[in-house]
């Protein structure tokens, strides 16, 4: 199936607020994707925006040049046989200016980049430079202020007493070429990074770059985090977050989300079924049930949604970080994706939508403060 040349969102929906921290008020409608899985989204400081997904083996990109208020028909950019989709596995994108870049996992992790706005597109480059280290195909990918791109990776290569490591690589000309693959954290002896979780990456305005994993500690499958300052280049010692662990002799393939809140950064994951708030260094905040977090701060206000069960729900926390009760947001739904776009003014969510068994569609929504 074919989407249209031009996939158009309605305007906002004209909601009344029923709590004073309600969350984000959705469109009446959404653009839709068919057969597509694993959405993910970017935007320039311009506010273009870019979506990325998977369909089978291809991978697609669709542009909107009006910050998401409709999107040209996707352009079909690779097809690798071995694409991982499912589970956080799935393509990842960046843009500034005019170049965007996407990152995939297909048995190594190959990058794809375009000069002309996602019209045309050139790779695979593989990044990875031990081949079939990055097999186990979870990875983040960033980009800072003045384009540069960084992406993270669970790392399988062969080390002496090592099991699972978070490897990563930079790029100076938008993904065109990669730098020396660098360690960004390895367990200690006998213990592992969490073999099935998604890393995360993120810079702030300033530059800053925070990374989160999960760990397998000795069996504690718990969130960790590194940053590494603007103009520096060795990442502070891994800090754990939060204050609880989770002792758990299994992945829960749930990696959180890692965000920019003010100067310093943010994180929402679960532990056992339920949600928890925290920043490097302070005690972590309750949330409620709940898994697959994706949050995005706009003006005073943190923004989340989450799956329960088989749905997708919302919930918002303000500058005191106080959460509203959370709201039903679709049905069926899963593998949210939300960007704040430029200047704060409102945000795009993307996740797929469809029965546990049968055709799953990517949905993308204009979202309203």
């Amino acid at each position: 199936m074919h989407l249209p040349r031009s996939v158009r969102l309605p305007r906002f929906l004209s909601v009344v607020l029923a709590v004073v921290f309600a969350p984000l008020a959705p469109t009446a409608s959404a653009a839709e994707f068919p057969d597509a899985a694993q959405p993910q989204l970017a935007a320039t400081a311009a506010g273009r925006v870019y979506l990325a997904f998977g369909r089978g083996p291809e991978i697609f990109v669709a542009r909107s040049d009006d910050a998401g208020t409709t999107f040209a028909a996707p352009v079909r950019i690779a097809a690798l046989p071995s694409l991982m989709l499912g589970r956080r596995r799935g393509p990842r994108i960046a843009a500034h200016a005019d170049t965007v870049t996407v990152t995939a996992m297909a048995g190594e992790l190959f990058a794809f980049h375009s000069k002309d706005g996602g019209k045309t597109w050139r790779g695979p480059v593989r990044i990875n430079d031990v081949p079939g280290s990055a097999r186990e195909g979870l990875n983040g990918l960033a980009a800072a202020p003045d384009g540069r791109l960084f992406t993270t990776w669970l790392d399988l290569r062969d080390v002496p007493g090592a099991r699972t490591q978070l490897f990563a690589s930079e790029s100076t000309d938008g993904g065109a070429t990669w730098s020396t693959n660098t360690l960004v954290y390895r367990a200690p002896a006998g213990s592992t990074v969490c073999e099935c979780c998604h890393p995360s990456a993120t810079f702030n305005a300033r530059g800053d770059l925070a990374v989160m994993w999960r760990n397998g500690l000795d069996g504690a499958r718990d969130l960790w985090t590194s940053t590494r300052p603007a103009g520096t280049r060795d990442f502070t010692p891994a800090t754990k977050l939060g204050e609880g662990t989770w002792l758990l002799k299994a992945c829960p393939m749930d990696g959180g989300t890692l965000f920019p809140s003010g100067e310093t950064f943010a994180s929402i994951w679960q532990r056992a079924g339920a949600l928890f708030l925290a920043r490097p260094g302070t005690p972590e905040i309750p949330l409620g049930p709940g898994t697959q977090p994706v949050a995005a701060t706009l003006g005073p206000d943190t923004h989340l949604f989450f799956q329960r069960g088989p749905d997708l729900l919302a919930a918002r926390l303000n500058a005191s970080l106080a959460p509203s009760a959370p709201t039903p947001h679709a049905k069926n739904a899963r593998f949210p994706a939300l960007l704040a776009l430029p200047g704060g003014r409102a945000a795009l969510l993307a996740f797929e939508q469809g029965p546990a068994k049968g055709p799953v569609s990517v949905v993308v929504e204009a979202l309203a403060p």
